[in-house]
């Protein structure tokens, strides 16, 4: 799971006007593009966005003002702005010369061009779009665990830190009456998710000794700028802060919620007006593919039907094999006793498969209790842009060590987010690149990495077996999970249609019961199209490798293939493909 960017794109760039009667102008030069381009993240994000926080240590020194940083809230107009901008900036791009720029600046141009191409119709859908709030991944549900990774480097950091306790009371409100006005439009929570919503507020809001009054009391203790005198005051205002205003604001946001009448039906977006093209919408911006959702309902049954083969071709050859993964005997990944331990060896163990990272030095942190509930089971926070490598990276897990947290931990850390983020950092290119995501490339590939994590494992080649037998069957079953979120957002169906579609996969009530059956249809309905960019696009990654390693055979360089994935950074699954394909000609050659 990534940080939650909900970017509001501010129009301060002056507009550009055309006029048929004008002399088109002449191509800008490559140094006006570097030019542009540096000034351009100014232009993305207002100097008041929390954003800020969690992407630079020093926005000042991007050119950002210095101001006391806000909660995000957005409007429609807001959405407008965000989709002229994106229009403007297309335009912008076009007014360069593309076969002047070289190759790292094309990359910038073909990167942002199809980046705001996919954000410039986001008005159209603004009240499907526009919230905050979820009992899963909620603005609401993830920001004590953001807040508590503050860090305070200046005294704008701290005063900010204390600004968005204060005015969280009032930011909340505006959240339920975005969610008031989405129900009044027929874009709304139904009332179970609006349930479990009320339920993590309710349970937050009631925690006695919340965990951000100790967690930012210790990084207080090691603020410079400020006197033993001051740290002590600054201390007590954290913990009134906290216990008063920010739990006020989850308990009122709670009661307001309860006032809210929300549908009892339960649907996904295709019940809902423009639901089934905002989903369409939401998925090809999201994972950075073109397909349309039949092209795609139709690639993920073909992917299962392959996975079904190479399975039962696996365990066929080998009835132990048949027999280990019937018996119900605990799988081993490791023999590893710690986070730190796993960590460590994955490290050592991927060195001949992916290119080298500089030493990495990271934290693992245990969530919260009064968290856990609403939580993944970890997440990686996305390291500042401008942060030091001796800064240290921080992954969330939730509950403690156990050795079958081993593909869990490949997919936050070595090879997946916590490497793949510091290993495009060393790339130092344009601030821009850093600023924008497509959660799909990103997802995509720790979902790849945590598949093919079982070739790392601290086993046996036997035991291995199991666990590549095991990772095919997770696979299919994340081909029919993702079927299912379509059927559920794109095709209308209703709890007993899901029902009986996941039995007849195999995944019914008699698999999982009636509440882990029910639990899997609420995180579809709350997340549509949040599954889709994780097996998705983690499939498309696989097939990219399994392509190259078809058309090189011998040739095949695992680290100078991934290679070609990490060093371009977050982008649209063509571009990827594309330059995999340029790779693969140049080692034919």
């Amino acid at each position: 799971m990534r940080q939650v960017h909900k970017i509001i794109m501010a129009l301060i760039c002056s507009c550009i006007l055309c006029s048929g009667c004008q002399k088109p102008s002449a191509p800008k030069s490559s140094e006006e593009f570097d030019a542009w381009i540096k000034e351009l993240p100014m232009q993305m994000m207002p100097s008041d966005s929390l954003n800020l926080e969690f992407m630079f240590e020093n926005p000042q020194a991007q050119g950002f003002q210095e101001e006391l940083l806000n909660l995000p809230i957005s409007d429609e107009e807001d959405y407008k702005e965000s989709d002229a901008f994106s229009k403007q900036v297309i335009e912008e791009l076009q007014s360069y010369r593309y076969e002047d720029l070289n190759q790292e600046q094309k990359a910038t141009y073909d990167i942002l061009k199809d980046y705001f191409t996919r954000n410039q119709n986001s008005s159209k859908f603004y009240y499907l779009d526009n919230s905050y709030l979820g009992s899963f991944i909620g603005f609401q549900a993830q920001l004590p665990l953001l807040l508590s990774e503050f860090t305070f480097e200046k005294e704008n950091d701290l005063n900010s830190y204390f600004h968005i306790l204060e005015t969280a009371p009032e930011v909340f409100q505006k959240y339920a009456d975005i969610e008031k006005k989405r129900q009044e439009k027929g874009s709304g929570m139904v009332q179970a998710i609006l349930d479990k919503c009320i339920e993590q507020c309710v349970r937050f809001s009631s925690d006695p000794h919340p965990f951000l009054i100790d967690e930012i009391n210790k990084k207080i203790d090691g603020i410079s700028f400020l006197n033993e005198e001051e740290k002590q005051k600054a201390k007590q205002k954290n913990e009134q802060l906290v216990t008063s205003s920010f739990l006020k604001a989850y308990a009122d946001l709670a009661t307001s919620l309860k006032q809210i009448q929300a549908p009892k039906e339960e649907y996904g977006l295709a019940k809902q007006p423009e639901g089934k093209a905002y989903y369409e919408y939401l998925i090809q911006k999201t994972t950075g593919l073109d397909d349309s959702i039949e092209e795609i309902r139709t690639y993920l049954n073909k992917r299962l039907l392959r996975l079904q083969v190479q399975f039962q071709t696996l365990v066929s050859n080998d009835s132990q094999l048949l027999n280990h993964l019937t018996s119900g005997e605990p799988v081993v990944y490791t023999h590893k006793k710690s986070f730190e331990e796993t960590l460590d060896y994955l490290k050592e163990q991927i060195q001949a498969d992916f290119p080298a990272v500089g030493n990495l030095i990271y934290d693992v942190t245990i969530v919260p209790e009064s968290m856990k509930e609403n939580f993944s089971p970890a997440a990686y926070l996305q390291g500042k842009i401008d942060a030091s490598k001796q800064e240290p990276q921080h992954i969330w897990v939730n509950g403690n060590f156990h050795p079958d947290l081993f593909e869990t931990l490949a997919h936050e850390g070595y090879p997946g987010h916590m490497y793949q983020n510091s290993y495009f950092k060393e790339q130092d290119l344009p601030i821009v690149r850093y600023m924008i995501d497509y959660n799909g490339y990103s997802e995509g590939w720790a979902t790849y990495i945590e598949r093919n994590s079982w070739k790392y494992a601290d086993v046996s080649e036997e035991e291995k077996k199991v666990l590549q037998a095991m990772s095919l069957n997770q696979q299919m079953v994340q081909c029919v999970i993702a079927l299912s979120d379509i059927a559920i957002h794109y095709d209308g169906i209703s709890y007993e249609e899901y029902k009986k579609m996941m039995d007849e996969y195999g995944l019914g009530v008699s698999q999982l019961g009636e509440e882990g059956l029910k639990q899997q249809w609420y995180l579809n309905l709350e997340t549509p199209g949040n599954y889709l960019q994780y097996y998705l696009t983690g499939f498309k990654y696989q097939d990219l490798y399994d392509k190259a390693k078809d058309d090189l055979k011998e040739k095949m360089d695992n680290k100078q293939f991934h290679e070609v994935l990490l060093k371009n950074g977050p982008a649209p699954y063509a571009y990827l493909q594309k330059q995999v394909q340029q790779w693969i000609q140049q080692k034919q050659s």
